[in-house]
């Protein structure tokens, strides 16, 4: 059921509740809304499109900016509704296996700081700069390093999720991409969590990627819209 917390579809929901920034608003057995006190996203799982755009119309903010959800029909629906400008739909990626990735030493890490602003920026402009700010103070960022220097970077969205992965140039193809987000998972595991991600549907490269990894790819897409 698309209401369960458990399935890969609906991570994000699970995230939240664990780590104590989800507020939920709503709750029974045919849906869930919670809204992240990080991120200020809505997340909303339900089986029923009808059912779904009620408990949304009955106890959310008329001024949504962000919102999540794993019900396609639904997430067409409140786009519409509420006047979202953007949109991705995504396959959620999680790293369900026993074992820690093992890292082949290649980088050493650390963790970014607002001095290093200025590269993470240039690097990664998917996200405000304000928001990016946010994600660095709140210890969010990992940077790899060779003894040549900064290879690139990865880190956690506000909400939880791995992302802002970003590897410079003249450093790609070296296998960097996937020893940054071992590293990212082994930090997650490290502190209970289940990792996990979202890929683009059409992004090709991206999904073999963290598949050679051991990511686990979710059976539906889910959805992200914003203001």
């Amino acid at each position: 059921m698309s209401n369960n917390i458990n399935t890969l579809e609906n991570l994000n929901i699970k995230r939240i509740l664990e780590r104590g920034s989800g507020k939920e608003i709503y709750r029974d057995e045919s849906a869930i809304l919670v809204l992240d006190e990080v991120s200020k996203a809505f997340m909303i799982a339900c089986d029923d499109a009808d059912f779904g755009m009620n408990v949304l119309e009955k106890n959310a903010a008329k001024d949504i900016s962000l919102l999540f959800t794993s019900n396609k029909e639904l997430g067409a629906r409140v786009y519409e509704k509420y006047g979202f400008t953007g949109n991705m739909e995504c396959f959620q990626m999680a790293y369900l296996k026993k074992g820690i990735p093992v890292s082949n030493e290649s980088l050493s890490f650390r963790e970014a700081t607002l001095e290093d602003f200025p590269f993470i920026s240039a690097g990664y402009d998917l996200i405000s700069d304000e928001e990016l700010k946010e994600v660095i103070s709140r210890r969010g960022i990992v940077v790899g390093r060779t003894d040549e220097g900064i290879v690139g970077f990865i880190g956690e969205h506000l909400e939880g999720s791995i992302g802002l992965l970003y590897v410079l140039p003249q450093h790609r193809r070296k296998g960097y991409a996937a020893e940054l987000e071992k590293e990212m998972i082994r930090r997650h595991l490290s502190k209970g969590f289940i990792p996990f991600g979202q890929v683009e549907k059409t992004n090709e490269a991206s999904m073999c990627l963290q598949e050679s990894i051991g990511m686990t790819k979710s059976d539906n897409t889910v959805f992200w819209m914003w203001k």
